[in-house]
């Protein structure tokens, strides 16, 4: 509730506590002392201090991905860019971060004088126009603007779904506002963007016209439709068409993949044959939602795609190519068009299709008298049987996630995965965020030891705020990904300092954890029944008999990173 005459700091963290996001990430810094006091005495939220402000960005990542929306706290210069990188990472895969950011007071800026903090040549605004890069809207709080900019910010935010940038000057933030304060509403009930009525009619007819004359339709989901909580939305409309759907790695779980429509994951060549063809032979595919095709999640670049045949959805524009309906195939967009208005009429006007017989996934088994070393493969197949309904799986951005997004996961088992933005040292912290945003499931943390040693330190903030995730710290002493990416040529830039992870919950405070080392198949499956009986965190360093799997194909690694003409490759074979 929004007293009756609150400071602009007051008023700011009130109107996203409105929102019901419930905790706030990040780390106190003088400048910022009356949002931190803000925060700290609103009884909506709890202050949740991090390691370091990379950290708290992740945590409020994953808190993000799981809720919503979050909100991120820092100081002026030092503090803000200290959490760059991670709110960069919000903005590429479309997470709305608030980050609030205290400046210096404007007495002290006007002086020009050297402070810290700051480049000592009395400019004080670099570091605002650094960190509006990471964001889709940018603000500086005054009394008089506060009501105002805080509706407009809250807004962009929402409707693109990425980070937003609220600094406040320290003297600005303990005046009160002036004009009458706005009383928000929780998250799920923020009026969606509106479609412009004649280019969403004609988008959905010329659909609905594609659809009619399609055989064999595909659908293709992403990952903003979590993003936007359009999911429940979605999984009508796979029930009114029938209609089978894929997804790219960035995608993967977007709705349940116990879903019967559910083939598996399309990642080009390193699809599953079946698969594959299905989707490449598909005469039309419904992209709802946007789908990146990035290079990741189209097996380095390997699917093949008539670009003619899809129709993609976005979150507010549709775009079409027709050969029927435009002059030289060129595409036409429909804008404003909002994704949740095109996906109601699609289910109001759809006639059911009958779908030809299509591939279904299996979950991955474990070979019979398979060895009792750990391999990627009897890890995959190991976690392929731990795996829960409504558990929450974080991989780390490299070799974890590019052999365990391979699952079948359980019933309403979510799948997260900074795909996009790929920073290594991601996961840990998000992991902590997600917990905190869902403490009823169970969140379940797959990291290799080199991403794991960026931000470990995290670990003793989860304990602090009693957090209870799974840890799984896959030791090979190396970065993993990136010797697998080099050509398994044994780099040492690429060796680890060595760490007794198994200590490291005790060390940094984590009392009553379940701790484990474990080297071989039959430690790692007692570890993980135990971690998942255990009444608080677990954490389970898994010595690797396999440290890391065969390199790229020259050919792959040539159309992935294009150092030299594919021919070059082709040539020398």
């Amino acid at each position: 509730m929004i007293k009756n005459n609150p400071t602009t700091a007051e008023y700011a963290v009130q109107r996203l506590a409105d929102l019901g996001i419930r905790h706030v990430f990040g780390l106190p810094g003088d400048y910022a002392f009356p949002i931190d006091d803000a925060i700290e005495s609103n009884p909506n939220l709890t202050w949740v201090v991090c390691s370091n402000e990379l950290n708290a960005a992740y945590s409020a990542d994953g808190y993000a991905r799981v809720f919503g929306a979050s909100i991120l706290s820092t100081t002026y210069g030092v503090g803000e860019l200290g959490a760059i990188a991670g709110v960069m990472g919000a903005k590429a895969e479309r997470l709305p971060i608030f980050h609030l950011v205290g400046m210096p007071s404007t007495r002290l800026m006007r002086t020009r004088k050297p402070l810290h903090h700051t480049l000592g040549d009395g400019e004080f605004n670099h570091f605002h126009q650094l960190s509006s890069a990471t964001a889709c809207v940018s603000t500086i709080l005054t009394p008089e603007n506060a009501i105002t900019e805080m509706e407009r910010v809250i807004a962009i935010a929402l409707s693109q779904r990425q980070p937003a940038i609220i600094a406040i000057a320290g003297d600005y933030a303990q005046m009160p506002v002036i004009g009458n304060p706005t009383q928000g509403v929780p998250l799920h009930q923020v009026s969606p963007p509106k479609s412009n009525p004649q280019e969403l009619e004609c988008a959905v007819k010329t659909i609905l016209q594609r659809l009619e004359q399609a055989q064999q339709p595909v659908i293709l989901p992403s990952f903003t439709l979590l993003r936007y909580g359009l999911t429940e939305q979605f999984t009508h409309l796979l029930k009114v068409t029938g209609i089978p759907y894929a997804t790219t790695r960035i995608d993967k779980a977007v709705i349940s993949e116990s879903h019967p429509l559910y083939m598996g994951m399309y990642r080009g060549a390193t699809s599953e044959s079946a698969l594959r063809e299905y989707v490449e032979s598909a005469d039309l595919i419904l992209d709802i939602g946007g789908v990146l095709f990035d290079d990741v999640s189209t097996g380095h670049g390997s699917a093949r795609l008539d670009r003619e045949k899809i129709i993609s959805i976005h979150p507010h524009h549709v775009e079409i190519l027709s050969n029927i309906c435009h002059i030289n195939s060129q595409s036409h967009t429909y804008s404003p068009v909002w994704i949740g208005d095109v996906i109601s009429n699609l289910i109001e006007n759809i006639k059911p299709i009958s779908s030809k017989k299509f591939p279904q996934p299996s979950p991955i088994t474990l070979e019979k008298n398979a060895s009792q070393a750990i391999t990627w493969q009897t890890l995959r197949a190991t976690m392929q049987n731990f795996l829960e309904a409504e558990d929450i799986l974080i991989c780390e951005s490299g070799l974890s996630v590019a052999f365990l997004s391979s699952l079948l996961l359980p019933k309403n088992c979510s799948f997260h995965n900074q795909t996009l933005w790929a920073a290594i040292g991601w996961a840990t912290p998000a992991t902590f965020g997600a917990a905190l945003a869902n403490p009823q499931r169970r969140v379940i943390l797959v990291t290799g030891d080199g991403a794991h040693q960026l931000t470990a330190n995290e670990i003793g903030t989860m304990g602090r705020y009693g957090v209870k995730p799974i840890i799984i710290v896959l030791n090979n002493g190396i970065f993993g990904i990136e010797e697998f990416l080099a050509g398994n040529k044994s780099n040492i830039y690429n060796v680890l300092s060595p760490w007794n992870y198994a200590q490291i919950p005790h060390a940094m405070g984590c009392e009553n954890w379940y701790c484990q080392k474990v080297t071989s198949l039959d430690e790692l499956n007692n570890a993980l029944e135990k971690a998942r009986l255990h009444h608080n965190g677990a954490y389970i360093e898994v010595i690797l008999t396999e440290k890391i799997p065969p390199a790229l194909s020259e050919i792959i690694y040539a159309q992935r990173y294009q150092l030299l003409p594919i021919d070059t490759y082709l040539s020398s074979g």
